[in-house]
């Protein structure tokens, strides 16, 4: 068991509570998995359709996918939520993201904030 007297004489919680602070400034992802598949590369293509594109044929829905604000998030710009986005779609096989709704930054956040539904090709 830690003590916290411990973690403070060893100099360890100013570096746990770095962590934490760096970690938080990410925007945060929340998956939806219906079917998840094995994980694609990091160098494979996933494509983004967006809100009003038509869906290809004979593709396979495996969830949904919501990019959020933390709080204390600072890279959000587009790029890096869509890259978050497919981030996230190349952990559960999928090869398309189709946004659904798309927030631009506002009084209330400054991050862009999407949903997408991750899609997979059958062929």
């Amino acid at each position: 068991m830690i003590h916290f007297k411990k973690v403070l004489d060893k100099g360890t919680f100013p570096i746990l509570f770095l962590l934490v602070i760096l970690n938080s400034c990410s925007p945060s992802s929340n998956a939806a998995l219906l079917k998840k598949y094995p994980t694609l590369a990091f160098n494979e293509e996933v494509t983004v359709l967006a809100i009003d594109d038509p869906r290809p044929k004979n593709v396979e829905v495996l969830g949904t996918i919501k990019i959020r604000d933390t709080g204390f998030s600072v890279k959000c710009n587009y790029e890096r939520v869509v890259e978050r986005a497919k981030l996230e779609a190349r952990k559960a096989g999928g090869n398309i993201i189709q946004l659904t709704k798309h927030k631009k930054p506002d009084f209330w956040s400054t991050c862009h904030r999407i949903d997408a539904t991750i899609l997979r090709t059958t062929n």
